[in-house]
């Protein structure tokens, strides 16, 4: 993981505009968001070995992410890699019906080394968002 530096760091705003701006800079919301949290990801890179995310953490200040007028405010953006063991997931399960609900790796580095590269790609794409959020 390497944390970035941004201007949209400690600011808040409407959830649904900010989600709205984010969507459209081609962000997701990340699978494990809460009524009082969030992470808008932005995929760098995903192959057979690894992925990485530009990452933005937001916490709700007023109500909850799932209100009209939700408040939020953004953390500190940073990239997240996850490398995976080339070859046999020895930790999975073995049949065709667990095959069919167990079919990710695990991570082999949940919290990889980021390379450079996704780190500058990261920092231009966190250029966008500060240009569409803050001007």
């Amino acid at each position: 993981m390497k944390q970035l530096e941004s201007g949209i760091d400690n600011q808040i705003f409407n959830y649904n505009d900010l989600e709205n701006i984010l969507k459209r800079l081609d962000f997701v919301i990340g699978g494990n968001w809460e009524y009082d949290h969030a992470f808008f990801d932005y995929q760098i890179e995903k192959d057979d070995e690894q992925y990485v995310f530009l990452r933005i953490p937001v916490n709700t200040e007023i109500g909850n992410l799932d209100e009209p007028d939700a408040q939020v405010k953004i953390g500190k953006p940073f990239v997240l890699a996850h490398r995976y063991e080339s070859g046999i997931d020895h930790q999975s399960s073995i049949g065709n019906l667990s095959g069919s609900f167990n079919q990710f790796q695990s991570p082999e580095e949940p919290d990889a080394e980021v390379d450079s590269e996704f780190v500058t790609e990261a920092e231009q794409v966190l250029q966008k968002v500060e240009r569409a959020l803050l001007h």
